[in-house]
This record gives C-alpha cells, sequence and structure tokens, in this order.
C-alpha cells in the first residue's frame, strides 16, 4: 500500500482549487498513494468527485479520528496556522511539510523557504513537492462534474433557446471583498456592449447572498440579459464549460471558468497581481486600477479586444 498524503487548505474556494494541480502531480509521481484533503465545507464541492482522491475531510466535522484512521504517511499545510499545524502534528505523519514561518517547528518537520516566483500562484503551491521529489505536472486546476450537473446546465440553456456554438459570456459582478467590486452600472454597461459588438448572450452569476445585487445591476441594463439559476458550484462548473468567455471580478467563478479551460477576463484592484492570480496565455486577459475611479472605456477597449480575439478563434 502506498503512502497516504495529507493536503490542508482551509482558505476560499479559490484556493482549494489553485491546489488540485498538486493533487494531480502526487498522484502522476506516487501512483500508488493514497491522497487525502482537509478543507472546510463550502469547498468541499470541488473536491468531491476528483478521481484522484481517496478522501476528502471537513474540518467543521472534527476529523482527527477518521485522518488518523485514514494512515497518513505526509502532510502537505499550506495555511502556516496553528490550526492546521495542529491537524499535521496529530494526523501521524511522519513527514509533515509546509513553507517555513516562525512557528513552524512546532508543528512540521520539514520547513523548505518558499521561492520569490513572481509568475502564476500555482507555482508557489508546486514549490511545496521538491523536498518529496515529486515534479511538477503543469499548473491547470482540476474541477470535475457529474452528468447530472451538465444535465442542468444544457437544460438552463436550451431553456433559454442558447444552442451550442453561441457565443455565451458570463459575468460575475460580485465579491466578498469590496475592493474588488467595480460598480454594478458599469458591469450592466459592459453586458450592453458585449451584445451590440458581439451579438452574446450574457448570463449574470449569482451566490449565496448575492441575488439582490444582481438583480438590481440588471435592472439598470438597456439590454435583456439573462439570470443564472440557483445553480451549486458544480453546476456552475458545467455552465462555465460551456461558456465562450468568463468576464469579471477576481473571486471563484474565475477560477473555475479556469479549471474547465474557458477564457477569462478579469477586472483587479490595484491590491491584486494580474500575474499571480491569472493563468499565462492567450486565453486569459485582464484589466486593472483603483475601481471606484477605473473609467468604463478602458475596461472596454481591453475586453472588446480579447472577446473580438477569442470570437475569431473559434469560429
Amino acid at each position: 500500500m502506498g503512502p497516504g498524503i495529507l493536503i490542508i487548505v482551509f482558505k476560499g474556494i479559490g484556493d482549494v482549487l489553485l491546489t488540485t494541480p498538486l493533487i494531480r502531480a502526487l498522484k502522476k509521481g506516487l501512483p500508488e498513494s493514497r491522497l487525502y484533503f482537509l478543507t472546510r465545507r463550502p469547498s468541499l464541492g470541488i473536491l468531491e468527485n476528483n478521481p484522484n482522491l481517496s478522501g476528502v475531510f471537513c474540518r467543521e466535522d472534527r476529523p482527527l479520528p477518521a485522518i488518523r484512521a485514514a494512515g497518513i504517511d505526509i502532510s502537505l499545510d499550506f495555511m502556516r496556522s496553528a490550526s492546521s499545524g495542529f491537524y499535521a502534528l496529530f494526523s501521524g505523519a511522519g513527514k509533515r511539510l509546509a513553507f517555513s514561518y516562525p512557528a513552524g517547528r512546532i508543528f512540521h518537520n520539514i520547513l523548505p523557504v518558499k521561492k520569490e516566483n513572481p509568475g502564476y500562484t500555482v507555482f508557489d503551491r508546486l514549490q511545496l513537492l521538491e523536498p518529496l521529489g515529486i515534479p511538477d505536472d503543469g499548473p491547470e486546476p482540476e474541477l470535475y462534474f457529474k452528468p447530472e450537473n451538465s444535465a442542468r446546465a444544457e437544460a438552463f440553456l436550451s431553456g433559454e433557446g442558447i444552442a451550442p456554438g453561441t457565443f455565451t459570456v458570463t459575468l460575475d459582478i460580485t465579491s466578498p471583498r469590496e475592493h474588488r467590486r467595480w460598480a454594478p452600472e458599469n458591469f450592466s454597461r459592459l453586458a450592453d456592449s458585449l451584445v451590440t459588438a458581439f451579438g452574446a448572450k450574457v448570463i449574470f452569476l449569482w451566490g449565496p447572498g448575492e441575488l439582490d445585487y444582481v438583480k438590481a445591476a440588471m435592472s439598470s441594463a438597456r439590454e435583456k440579459h439573462l439570470l443564472c439559476p440557483d445553480f451549486n458550484l458544480l453546476d456552475m462548473a458545467a455552465l462555465l464549460k460551456r461558456t465562450a468567455l468568463h468576464a469579471g471580478t477576481s473571486s471563484a467563478p474565475m477560477h473555475i471558468a479556469v479549471s474547465q479551460g474557458t477564457p477569462t477576463f478579469t477586472i483587479y484592484a490595484p491590491q491584486n497581481s494580474p500575474a499571480s492570480w491569472s493563468p499565462p496565455g492567450p486565453l486569459h486577459s485582464w484589466a486593472q486600477g483603483e475601481l471606484a475611479s477605473l473609467p468604463f472605456e478602458t475596461v472596454w477597449a481591453r475586453l472588446s479586444a480579447h472577446a473580438g480575439a477569442i470570437k475569431g478563434h473559434s469560429a
């Protein structure tokens, strides 16, 4: 039986998704390994269908007995906190890895110093595989959904008369962080402009607690746009797989779109680096500025160029 390996990430959905390339690399490098993931409840859907995982533990369920019963030999802790360190230390792992931090020696016995990397954040995370001698297998995140998720997405699209091949754009205008929000009326103008310039079908996405905000933004639009149904994360992934382009804030739906091979356009505040959060390559583009004053025209110039290139490539 191969080694049991526990990956620990408590942060948000996007952070968990951006750690999935490690799962793929570990399974490729150690095919007999048993891979487990410890996270919080909102991120369980990102992992539950991953074929490389032997199990997913939920922090809210007090999972330490189940973790110890799994037979963990190696832990990889990406949180560098007392709570995550506790799970690493008492998991039973003989090798406990985390990037070096002041209190790290209390919990971990392998503490490499993370090298500065100005590029995509996934490559930062993949550095933690180096002490194990495991090469990375590329930075592409992975999210797997079931046929029923695809069926729900297809039912919505067909019900709205959107045939395969339609230039469909999903729009995510929300963020839990205020500094990442661009004015909702600007997003409505973007949606209208995408219809006028490209004949796009624009679908506004929303999540828990966001529906009224999104509906208010849509009410200021001139064109008629579509509102995504009450989809869960896996339904949304299936929808994004059928989408020609995803645009919006730096948030979980953008990373989900990347996991499905969908082109993205992201609007960044100055506090967030496009080089760190947008994957390299021509499928992904962005605009950045102080969002309280970032002009619509600046964003539209970049988005329209990107949309034109995407639509031209797929034509």
